[in-house]
């Protein structure tokens, strides 16, 4: 009877535990339904779908350019989750929208006044999202980032909260195109890099 027991328990949070651990999947076919481009093959939604297998909950899926470039968005425990992948020969390819280089950087600060600098911190970049593809094949890029502080969570008269827009090819390379305090109404452009 223990051992009875003891393997109905077993049972029931191997399959609860399961169950937890694949909720936040699509199916093949919710994947088909939910984009409008209707020529993704089944390799590329497959492997789409991986991305997804250990996450809590279902993320919201965005086609930021339908064909090109998909993402999910989602929550697993009590962190927020931001993936973007590009369709490559018929494969996803993880892809990362914040700039990583100190170009990009040292372009940004030189538009910024004295005391506030930008950094690469994962709190102080939003989400970052391909918001459209240029003539030119470079993919516009937008995302909130906030200056710098010693003490992020005081925001004092230094601290600036900008949006930027910048381009890449390559999602390796990013060139700021324009950029706009939160508070203001017109965009700054930048003409050379």
């Amino acid at each position: 009877m223990k051992n009875t027991f003891t393997f109905i328990l077993f049972i029931t949070f191997y399959f609860v535990s399961y169950a937890q651990s694949t909720t936040g999947t699509y199916t093949l076919q919710q994947l088909q339904a939910r984009f409008t481009h209707k020529n993704y093959t089944e390799n590329v939604l497959l492997d789409f779908q991986k991305t997804m297998f250990r996450l809590k909950e279902r993320p919201q899926l965005n086609e930021d350019i339908p064909g090109e470039v998909i993402s999910w968005t989602g929550q697993n425990g009590e962190y927020s989750w931001h993936e973007t992948y590009l369709i490559k020969k018929d494969k996803v390819q993880k892809v990362e929208l914040i700039p990583k280089d100190h170009i990009f950087l040292k372009k940004l600060n030189s538009y910024v006044p004295g005391q506030s600098k930008f950094t690469y911190g994962y709190d102080l970049w939003s989400f970052a999202f391909v918001e459209k593809k240029l003539k030119d094949n470079f993919y516009l890029i937008e995302v909130v980032a906030t200056s710098f502080s010693s003490m992020p969570e005081i925001i004092t008269d230094d601290t600036l909260i900008y949006h930027l827009e910048y381009k890449t090819k390559d999602f390796k390379e990013f060139k700021l195109v324009r950029f706009k305090d939160s508070n203001a109404k017109e965009w700054k452009e930048i003409d050379q890099y």
